[in-house]
């Protein structure tokens, strides 16, 4: 079995089904500023960290000591292995002189000469133009064998556009393929293992981000999922945290599912959550995500409701997160929900303003799939999830909501209000739940000084209220 080596980043490991392979050549393509050079640099670099020696040979003008300059900013960076274990040698000048043999032999002689497992040849197809189509593809070719030949990784960065058809392409193991697109107002950096012989890869792209520790990589949280179906939910029931909800659900929230929360601003679908989660224990810890509400301010709230937060998360069974609603990475944060999930051992997962999610998502249909590969990753790790979707306001005998997504949740509530002699009137409706008898009637219930409440506020008591 071929040996394969971590590209240094995790996401695009993923990606290429564990990384390169020893002996193998590499493409990677794309427009200037896609983030070629950073991740050639990167994945020297933990080449070196992992005991191997890496050579970075340019065939551009720029200078060793611009990119060392470059380079260093970074946190991958370590000067203490330069020129011992990662060496930066130009070729520009050997290229110009002597052209693609004499290339060549420098290629082969600086691998045996610092015994490098791992090589990148920046601006490969710069030496195109000392050369004919013919010639260049000879020349890909034998460096295919001279990575073979030395058991060593050799990777090619190029900026040109190359066709898919395009002969080199044939002649290495794999190819990938980097873009940095803008779609409306947004600046998107994808990535695309668009082949790798001998390996299962995720297909189609992925985003990744660009940032002072490299490139990183995520990838679509669906194309994760594994083709064997999921294991039985277990027949146990997992408290919503409100005995007479619990009642109207058959004994609570099915252990392991996922509900969708749907109503209105104000509706009380931040509150429903808050119960959730505030039932947390040493045994079963909770996991709790806002967009729009920091966790101090969801702190205070739960003083209001007579929950203790602050001691939950000082006794590590409840972590609170919060994230700003705007440019967001969505797999980033779908894939840093599982990490946290499972750091935790969470039994309980409250995800709060899942419209933030569709709003960032480049693709908004999307959402569906992500919200069904979430769910069932959470489920691995024997977490019951709830999300809450914000909707205009609905009339109870419409309740039944008309989306697609309702569809990748197994249990489904719909929050309402409506205004009764000149006050407002909560609602809830439990619209389905898979596997499960429920109250199907439409519940009226209230916000008191005691937290939320099934019935009708006595205080807002009306002639006819209690028609």
């Amino acid at each position: 079995m071929i040996e394969k080596i971590s590209t240094g980043v995790e996401g695009l490991d993923r990606l290429m089904g564990g990384g390169f392979l020893r002996g193998s050549a590499y493409i990677i393509q794309g427009p200037p500023g896609a983030g070629k050079t950073l991740l050639a640099n990167q994945f020297c670099y933990a080449h070196v960290r992992a005991g191997g020696k890496a050579l970075y040979m340019s065939l551009l003008a720029e200078s060793s000591a611009r990119m060392l300059n470059y380079v260093s900013q970074m946190a991958f960076f370590d000067r203490d292995v330069v020129p011992s274990r990662m060496e930066y040698i130009s070729a520009y000048g050997v290229l110009e002189r002597e052209g693609l043999p004499g290339l060549l032999k420098l290629v082969q002689h600086e691998l045996k000469r610092h015994d490098a497992t791992a090589m990148v040849l920046d601006g490969t197809f710069v030496a195109q133009s000392v050369a004919s189509e013919n010639e260049f593809r000879s020349f890909i070719h034998t460096l295919q064998g001279v990575a073979g030949l030395a058991g060593a990784v050799l990777v090619m960065l190029t900026h040109q556009a190359r066709e898919e058809s395009s002969p080199e392409h044939t002649m290495v193991d794999g190819w990938i393929e980097m873009n940095y697109d803008t779609v409306g107002y947004r600046a998107v950096p994808s990535i695309q293992v668009r082949k790798h012989r001998g390996a299962q890869v995720l297909s189609g792209k992925h985003l990744l981000r660009i940032s002072a520790n490299g490139v990183e990589v995520y990838p679509r949280l669906e194309s994760c999922i594994s083709d064997m179906p999921p294991r039985p939910h277990p027949n146990t029931a997992v408290s919503t945290g409100l005995p007479d909800l619990n009642r109207l659900l058959g004994g609570g929230l099915p252990s392991e599912s996922a509900t969708l929360i749907l109503g209105p601003t104000g509706s009380g679908k931040t509150t429903l959550g808050m119960y959730f989660v505030a039932q947390a224990t040493e045994q079963a810890p909770a996991l709790m995500l806002s967009f729009y509400e920091s966790p101090t301010r969801l702190r205070a709230r739960a003083r209001e409701l007579g929950f203790d937060l602050d001691r939950l998360a000082d006794q590590n069974v409840l972590r609170l997160l919060w994230l700003s609603p705007a440019e967001l990475v969505v797999d980033e944060v779908a894939h840093g929900i599982v990490q946290h999930a499972k750091a935790i051992g969470a039994k309980r997962v409250f995800i709060d303003g899942i419209v933030v999610l569709r709003d960032n998502l480049i693709y908004r249909e999307r959402l569906p799939y992500l919200i069904n590969a979430l769910s069932l990753q959470l489920r691995e790790c024997g977490a019951t999830v709830v999300y809450t979707q914000e909707c205009a306001e609905m009339e109870v005998d419409r309740a039944m909501p008309n989306d697609e997504l309702s569809a990748m949740v197994d249990n489904v509530m719909v929050l309402n209000i409506s205004r009764r002699h000149h006050t407002h009137q909560r609602y809830i409706s439990i619209i389905k739940m898979r596997d499960r008898h429920f109250d199907l009637r439409v519940q009226p219930f209230y916000m008191g000084e005691q937290g939320l409440a099934l019935g009708l506020n006595p205080k807002a008591a009306g002639p006819g209220q209690a028609d």
